[in-house]
């Protein structure tokens, strides 16, 4: 019996293609949309009456920054819009609210994470082998235990110490000269909108009936954990599964179909688009300069393409809690996922197969 071909990676691309076009009314439009329910969520903590609508307005707030991120994310690959320089304005200024440096998302993102997904660099939540996860001190294992317990309660804490601090807020010594000088311009900028953001929440009680503290908590701390939950939680599900591998060391890239290195999480299709399809991951990664409001027609013809070769899952309950209580640390020999026992919790993801161009093969993804 003869084993069906897969399409080339040049093949894949190409069918995707004519979801690349940007559109300049939804990319306004959305990021436009998206800037007013923020300020209008803002709003409502300072001026709405009861305690609960506050509460309601601050987790909104918190919710419509992921939003933002997501357009600010399409903007840094200049796929928001069709204009480079308008894609910029706008990838600056929604990324304000959630504290994100705009160059350094452009060094991290573009420079970091795209040419070595899984692998050789540092990510948002790399895995720890067995004897890594081993030499840590005792305090450390439990902070690692932490990030990932069954409940899902380290994200937030996992992304502002681990990353945000670390990597999109301001420049540390890691960072190429080339992009150091645009990475404290885009820091001075957050500086500058944060003392004035927090300078208009403290002045709460000469404007409204809302003291500086709630107006504080509410308006400014909350929504930005909020946002580094939801940030947190889908940086996790989009590169982590039982069926989906990681890399130490150099690896031949051309052997990885870039689709099965992430997971498409499906939803609904109205949260999807409430969300810019952003568990949709697969065809970004294929094509990354798919704008948001393509990707789920994308993501449907990348599937097709190349069935029982994306990983692709429905999301429930049951698979959040199954995820990360199989997802702790990695095996990076035999590529399997461990417990922090080093226990196995899933069958080894790779294999081989005799073709002389492509030979690293993913196994079929786990039913």
């Amino acid at each position: 019996m003869q084993q069906q071909t897969r399409p080339s990676r040049a093949a894949v691309q190409r069918a995707l293609q004519e979801f690349l076009a940007p559109s300049l009314f939804w990319g306004l439009a959305l990021a436009l949309a998206d800037l007013v329910q923020y300020v209008a969520a803002v709003a409502g903590v300072l001026a709405l009456p009861a305690l609960w609508m506050k509460v309601a307005c601050s987790l909104f707030a918190g919710l419509k920054i992921a939003n933002l991120a997501t357009l600010g994310h399409d903007a840094a690959h200049e796929s928001l819009t069709p204009s480079r320089r308008l894609n910029e304005i706008l990838g600056i200024i929604v990324f304000l609210p959630g504290l994100t440096n705009w160059a350094l998302w452009i060094y991290e993102h573009h420079y970091r994470h795209h040419p070595y997904t899984n692998g050789e660099l540092v990510d948002t939540f790399t895995p720890l082998a067995k004897a890594e996860y081993d030499a840590l001190p005792a305090w450390h294992r439990a902070i690692k235990r932490l990030h990932r317990n069954p409940l899902g309660l380290g994200f937030a804490l996992y992304y502002i110490t681990e990353r945000w601090w670390q990597v999109k807020f301001f420049p540390r010594a890691g960072v190429p000269e080339r992009h150091r000088a645009a990475a404290w311009a885009h820091f001075a900028l957050l500086l500058a909108y944060l003392a004035g953001f927090t300078a208009l929440l403290a002045a709460a009680p000469l404007y409204s009936a809302t003291d500086s503290v709630t107006a504080l908590l509410l308006g400014l701390i909350v929504p930005f954990f909020v946002w580094m939950e939801l940030m947190s939680v889908s940086l996790y599900f989009q590169h982590t599964n039982v069926s989906i591998p990681w890399f130490k060391g150099e690896i031949d890239r051309r052997a990885l179909p870039p689709e099965t290195l992430t997971l498409h999480l499906s939803f609904p299709l109205w949260f999807s688009r409430y969300m810019h399809h952003v568990y949709d991951h697969g065809a970004h990664h294929v094509q990354p300069a798919i704008p948001c409001y393509r990707l789920y027609a994308a993501q449907q013809r990348l599937n097709s393409l190349v069935p029982g070769e994306v990983v692709s899952e429905k999301f429930t309950f049951g698979l959040f809690w199954d995820t990360l209580r199989r997802c702790k640390l990695y095996d990076y020999e035999r590529h399997q996922w461990l417990d922090f026992q080093g226990r196995p919790t899933g069958a080894p993801i790779l294999r081989r197969r005799d073709v002389p161009v492509e030979p690293l093969y993913l196994a079929p993804a786990a039913e």
